[in-house]
């Protein structure tokens, strides 16, 4: 594995990528989330899947707004639409988000969006997962499969496209070369099948720069995205991050928390450093609407400045806020009502994408 090569100008990445180079293998990396971005992407949800939202839908897109409007407080939101619902989605957000025109067919962006890496010239290029719907979930998603690339060829960045199957929310990164991920989403059949863990643990060196791959259990039952990571943890800092807990041991996430959190304990970063973990409990009071009911404090959006997270209505979230504050010292802590959102199976860090400053 190369850490570094002499890669040129930008234009010259796509031609070094068809020829068989990958990112990693030319020095980029994906950024943590904590550092500067040029603005966060999202994508406007509309009724192309009735299944996920029916009659509610006009309340998610309500929270998608607040949610948006949060987040361009810190830096600027650039919002996908599908090209029969720009007009509505114009209407509905404030003047100073942008709308881009891009076949896509719902609010996962963090899945269906592409994954931005940086190299030290501060050059920045895009890697592309094949999505496929969280492991063949839906029919019909072919837009969705498609907007990532489609988004980078738009903007003329240079785009990796990696054999890897699998989504942004299931891969946490610390900028320095280190990832975390879950067995039960990137090495299921569903997505994976025929790759080991030494060929995923490959690609995720070739498409995203990561050299220390670190893996958790996962969830089972977490039926839609197959235990994401991102709705477990949060990076505060390279080496530091923020865990969620379910505090009561009547309730079978509890069990599932105590064997991903044994699993991190002790685990070390790409440098050797032990990784320090921080707790905080999910909302864990909030009556789920069905069994996919996203209820994650940590599944977050970390801008430039501040962080916009969850709430729930419930009385864990004023505590939830302080281990914020304690986290991310520094940047303002934004709360967001996604109860409109999360009976969908994701938060915040699920509808949002950070490009790089």
């Amino acid at each position: 594995m190369t850490a570094r090569a002499n890669v040129g100008t930008l234009s010259d990445l796509d031609a070094l990528f068809a020829k068989g180079k990958t990112p990693g293998e030319l020095g980029f990396v994906m950024p943590i989330e904590t550092a500067s971005h040029a603005c966060c992407w999202m994508a406007w949800p509309h009724s192309d899947h009735p299944e996920a939202w029916g009659s509610s839908l006009r309340a998610a897109q309500q929270a998608f707004v607040r949610v948006a409007t949060a987040i361009s407080q810190f830096e600027p939101v650039r919002v996908v639409a599908h090209p029969e619902v720009v007009s509505d989605a114009r209407k509905a957000l404030p003047r100073t988000i942008d709308v881009v025109a891009l076949a896509q067919g719902d609010i996962w962006f963090r899945d269906t969006g592409p994954l931005f890496l940086e190299n030290p010239d501060n050059q920045i290029v895009a890697s592309r997962l094949i999505f496929n719907n969280w492991g063949g979930k839906f029919a019909d998603y072919d837009d969705d499969a498609g907007v990532g690339e489609a988004l980078v060829r738009r903007l003329s960045m240079p785009v990796y496209v990696s054999p890897l199957c699998g989504e942004g929310g299931g891969i946490l990164v610390d900028g320095m070369g280190t990832a975390i991920t879950t067995e039960t989403c990137l090495l299921n059949a569903n997505r994976n099948a025929g790759m080991s863990r030494q060929d995923v643990e490959r690609e995720l060196f070739h498409c995203l720069g990561a050299r220390k791959i670190i893996w958790l259990p996962g969830d089972d039952d977490e039926w839609i995205t197959d235990g994401h990571v991102d709705g477990m943890l949060t990076y505060c800092a390279p080496g530091k991050v923020i865990f969620e807990n379910n505090p009561d041991p009547a309730n079978p996430r509890h069990k599932v928390c105590q064997e991903n959190l044994r699993a991190l304990r002790a685990q070390t970063d790409v440098n050797g450093n032990e990784i320090e973990v921080g707790l905080i409990d999910e909302a864990h009071m909030v009556e789920a609407a069905n069994d996919h009911t996203a209820l994650s404090y940590v599944n977050a959006y970390i801008a430039n400045g501040g962080v916009v997270m969850p709430s729930f209505n419930t009385p864990t979230d004023e505590a939830a806020r302080r281990v914020f504050e304690k986290g991310f010292p520094g940047r303002r802590i934004t709360q967001v009502d996604i109860l409109d959102i999360c009976p969908a199976g994701g938060g915040i860090h699920c509808i949002t994408q950070q490009q790089p400053a």
